[in-house]
């Protein structure tokens, strides 16, 4: 008893503020005071999470999930090679500078009309923005984290007869590993923001597109699953990139 006592404490301690104000919001909404469709109960809300998890949330959160992955995943690739071209290449640095310097600013999600008209409301064009969305501060990330690399270290390769390519391979890259991880912990969460509102906007499916579905048609506890599956999305996606994280940067954390 004293220890199920003492996990319940912990956990307690652990997500007290979340649990006030689901308790908070609990009772508001079964007061009356707010009406139904804008805060439906917490305990509605999970009894039709559950009940539209298998049949409706979770075919519209693979397609999200999808998306977001695959313009993370396009972002990633693009934004490293970027990042590390310019600190290691005068003229890519010459050549890309502006352009970063000029889209890093720009809101990805004011885009969408425009990424609409160029390639239509598919999958295409929400992958294509949501990996404009990230690149940039992966490209910016990783600039910063090659163009650190303590100098002492490529002069000791150089003088002990390393190429250029295994400089890159065997001190640059690694040293700015966790550069690289930051502006991938960055773009994360954007991608899944820049994917469920351009679903908002175009529809074609997902919980972007569920979600402001269920509003026309004043469906609260389905928008509010809709909302509350994005958001574990997202916190379980960024639970597993700490671990990645910690597993590839473990000689750093040394």
């Amino acid at each position: 008893m004293t220890f199920l006592m003492k996990k319940a404490l912990n956990l307690f301690t652990s997500f007290y503020s979340l649990i006030i104000v689901i308790v908070v919001w609990e009772i508001i909404a079964r007061s009356g005071i707010v009406p139904f469709f804008f805060l439906p109960p917490i305990s509605t809300i999970a009894y039709t999470f559950i009940n539209i998890a298998s049949d409706l949330l979770l075919p519209h959160a693979l397609l999200t999930i999808y998306r977001a992955l695959a313009g993370f995943a396009l972002a990633a690739i693009v934004g490293v090679l970027m990042g590390l071209s310019m600190a290691r290449i005068r003229l890519a640095h010459w050549f890309f500078d502006p352009i970063v310097a000029l889209g890093l600013p720009i809101p990805p999600l004011t885009l969408v009309p425009i990424f609409i008209l160029w390639f239509g409301i598919g999958n295409e064009s929400k992958i294509l923005l949501v990996a404009f969305g990230c690149v940039f501060p992966i490209a910016v990330s990783t600039y910063n984290g090659a163009r650190n690399v303590n100098s002492l270290l490529i002069w000791s390769a150089k003088m002990m007869g390393t190429d250029d390519r295994r400089i890159l391979w065997k001190v640059v890259i690694p040293a700015a590993l966790p550069f690289i991880f930051n502006g991938l912990q960055v773009a994360l969460p954007i991608s899944l923001v820049v994917a469920f509102v351009f679903e908002m906007v175009a529809g074609g499916g997902g919980l972007g597109f569920l979600e402001i579905y269920s509003a026309r048609f004043f469906k609260a506890p389905e928008l509010f699953s809709a909302l509350l599956a994005i958001m574990i999305i997202g916190f379980v996606f960024d639970k597993i990139f700490q671990k990645i994280r910690s597993k590839a940067l473990h000689w750093a954390q040394r």
